[in-house]
């Protein structure tokens, strides 16, 4: 009981019992309280539904991708012809060294690419996530720590880069953009495959040019997305053994006797006393019967190694050069893909009567829609010899 003190007001005494009330541990545990206790579970269990429901919207974007604009950085070539092809240009805010197409993609400032990039100028653009293809962990936690969201694809099958499209479309918030790039890049494939059909299947040995200085080749290996290609162009891959990208040695050439040789020469291999270097380079083997039957084809696209939107381009054009019949028996759009100039770099002299003399002449026949009929290399035109 609480006595009254001399000039002690009632309220007073009431307030301080109630401090002291509260100051006072329970008797039990909140937790074990049976009210106090029943009521705390069902507030967690309420909070775990919520964040659950909160969490199974079906094709939401991650949340990174709604709290802030999106701006991409774009660190591979493949990944940037992606998003390009599926409307995402105007996100992307910087790119890689070697990203060079589409045109207006060349024009973005470059960071350097996965090997090394430039923080600086990464910070400058304020890109709120990154695409990258990269075995190493550095860079992306070096863009982590900038605030930058990474997101690490793989594209060296083809259904590698299928799902990296995929990826893509969940991370921007673009899932029908993907799956309709998804269904172009099949839908060409199979048009490939189509004209192929029934076609003999030579043995082809895709490769990049000799080094300066040595007689080792960078071929395409078996289960790789070129070897993808090369069956999708009716052709089966010359190197016998599950790789990536290895090399072999001129004897290794000679015993897998491919039928066709391509070379793939980009970059500074591109020009023409390049390509011509090349071409000579591959006459020291003509025990390869590639080589015995003028099969060594020089092809300077850059697509044809890039697993993005124009794989059925590439795709086509393997095959009309593995299956040379398909240039004349069939028009060049019959696949549902759009008419390209077709190169014949197997000859050695202008067949149009120009005065190309030894020069590599290279003979190009457009569709007729084009309103030209043959033009050689050097830019002599005249009817199809």
């Amino acid at each position: 009981m609480w006595r009254r003190r001399a000039g002690q007001s009632r309220p007073r005494r009431r307030a301080m019992f109630t401090i002291r009330k509260c100051l006072t541990p329970p008797a039990q545990p909140l937790q074990s309280h049976p009210i106090m206790g029943s009521r705390i579970r069902h507030l967690v269990v309420a909070l775990l539904l919520a964040a659950v429901v909160a969490g199974c919207g079906s094709g939401a974007p991650p949340a990174d991708a709604t709290a802030r604009p999106l701006r991409i950085l774009s660190l591979t070539p493949n990944v940037t012809e992606i998003l390009f092809a599926m409307g995402l240009g105007d996100k992307v805010v910087g790119r890689s060294t070697y990203c060079a197409y589409p045109p207006e993609a060349a024009r973005l400032p470059a960071v350097g690419d996965t090997m090394q990039v430039s923080l600086e100028k990464i910070i400058r653009l304020e890109p709120t996530i990154a695409f990258l293809i990269t075995r190493r962990d550095d860079v992306p936690k070096r863009l982590e720590g900038l605030g930058i969201r990474p997101v690490k694809l793989q594209s060296d099958r083809m259904d590698q880069m299928l799902e990296s499209i995929r990826t893509i479309g969940r991370e921007t918030g673009r899932p029908e953009a993907a799956q309709a790039l998804i269904e172009r890049i099949e839908a060409d494939l199979a048009a490939v495959r189509r004209r192929v059909a029934g076609l003999p299947r030579p043995k082809v040995l895709f490769a990049f040019p000799m080094t300066v200085g040595s007689s080792r080749i960078m071929v395409a290996g078996r289960g790789t997305f070129v070897d993808e290609l090369l069956a999708a162009a009716g052709a089966g891959n010359a190197y016998p053994e599950k790789a990536d990208w290895p090399t072999v040695g001129p004897q290794q050439v000679i015993a897998m006797a491919p039928d066709v040789v391509i070379i793939n020469a980009t970059g500074e291999d591109a020009p023409p006393d390049r390509v011509e270097a090349i071409r000579q380079a591959w006459q020291s083997l003509p025990s390869v019967p590639a080589v015995a039957r003028g099969r060594v084809h020089i092809l300077t696209e850059t697509f044809l190694t890039i697993p993005g939107p124009r794989v059925g381009q590439a795709a086509r054009l393997l095959a009309e050069t593995i299956h040379p019949e398909l240039r004349v028996t069939r028009p060049l759009g019959a696949a549902g893909l759009s008419p390209r100039p077709v190169f014949d770099l197997t000859r050695r002299v202008c067949a149009l009567g120009g005065p190309c003399g030894t020069l590599a002449a290279r003979r190009v026949r457009r569709p007729a829609a084009h309103g030209v009929k043959w033009r050689c290399g050097n830019n002599h035109a005249g009817a199809r010899p």
